[in-house]
């Protein structure tokens, strides 16, 4: 900020004009004119201070808001993938099942003799009942 040079350039002229021997009503007038610039000066650096301070403030709040928000999505996120996960859980369980019933069903399943014998004592019983 220009203020911060500003403000020891002014004190400097201050001093330095009175030590100059100016008569002391000019000096006077003189010292009261920068003190008057030094004041101006001063509430203009406070009014930039001020105006970075709420400026700081509102990014402050902004950011604390964006944290949230991600630590908000990142729950989100987590739970979609337990919900994937168990998803993932429950079609491999289903799978599984699956092939346990082929499983049993193939043993089940008879050799083509043993289809053609039951074939055949069911031929023969029609015969005999008719």
């Amino acid at each position: 900020m220009s203020g911060f040079l500003l403000i020891p350039i002014l004190l400097g002229v201050l001093f330095a004009g009175t030590a100059a021997g100016q008569t002391s009503a000019d000096a006077l007038r003189e010292e009261i004119r920068l003190a008057d610039r030094l004041i101006a000066a001063l509430e203009s650096e406070n009014a930039a201070l001020r105006l970075r301070l709420e400026t700081e403030k509102a990014a402050n709040s902004t950011l604390r808001e964006l944290n949230e928000t991600r630590r908000a999505e990142s729950d989100a996120l987590r739970e979609a993938l337990t919900a994937k996960n168990e998803a993932i859980a429950a079609k491999d369980a289903a799978l599984a099942a699956q092939e346990k019933l082929l499983g049993e069903l193939k043993k089940r399943r008879g050799s083509v003799w043993k289809r053609l014998g039951d074939v055949a004592i069911g031929a023969v019983l029609g015969a005999v009942l008719r």
